[in-house]
């Protein structure tokens, strides 16, 4: 199945494909979107799953991506629905090495934007990077959040939950702080054509998230500015 999939990758989801497709998503050219990956799938599904492809190239095509994504797929290992709400879109698992610890990242998705963006992740993104690590607390992980066009008070919010806590719901177990970056499609684009790999972002992501910047500037100096 794997043999199949990487087949599957490196003929049509070139690095090349991989840019093009991701600023189809910024101009929101659905028909062609569909034209190139499938059209058994709605393209928000498209979006998670591309995303997953990128992040599997990125990360040197370790880990069981295939099972990391919460999507049904076709005998063409094509995605065809998302596979239920409740949780992160993508689940990756990372061993450790000396590049980083042994941890789990969440991969959140969207193509909302503006204040339904605000509305629909704000809320459920820390949800579920929060929910997982009381259910797995002796697992590190953080959360990375991709989308073409970021929230200025989504980043805020995101910010503010680094000093924050989330409890459960009897109040009697919390996390301290969250870790989510987001990451627009143009950054993706960056990485992907600079092959920026994951050992270097989980270090650049530390990084960016340990700054103390304003949240108003914080992503263009400390996310943006690492990756150019």
């Amino acid at each position: 199945r794997y043999e199949r999939f990487n087949r599957m990758v490196d003929e049509k989801f070139t690095d090349e494909n991989l840019i093009s497709l991701m600023t189809m998503f910024e101009e929101r050219k659905d028909d062609d979107i569909q034209n190139m990956v499938t059209n058994n799938a709605d393209v928000p599904t498209i979006f998670e799953y591309v995303l997953a492809i990128a992040w599997y190239k990125i990360s040197g095509r370790q880990g069981r991506v295939l099972e990391y994504m919460n999507l049904s797929l076709d005998a063409d290992l094509l995605p065809i629905t998302h596979a239920g709400g409740g949780h992160e879109d993508i689940t990756y698992q990372y061993e450790g090495c000396d590049d980083y610890p042994k941890h789990t990242l969440l991969i959140e998705a969207t193509l909302a934007s503006g204040t339904n963006q605000r509305r629909m992740e704000a809320e459920s993104v820390p949800r579920h990077l929060g929910e997982y690590m009381l259910a797995q607390p002796d697992t590190e992980a953080y959360c990375v959040f991709g989308t073409p066009y970021l929230h200025i008070n989504v980043v805020s919010v995101f910010r503010n939950l680094k000093t924050g806590q989330y409890y459960s719901l009897d109040g009697q177990r919390w996390v301290d702080g969250l870790k989510i970056i987001p990451c627009q499609t143009s950054e993706i684009k960056t990485i992907i054509q600079r092959q920026i790999s994951y050992a270097q972002l989980y270090s650049k992501f530390a990084e960016a998230f340990e700054s103390d910047a304003a949240p108003n500037v914080w992503y263009e100096q400390e996310v943006k500015a690492r990756l150019q």
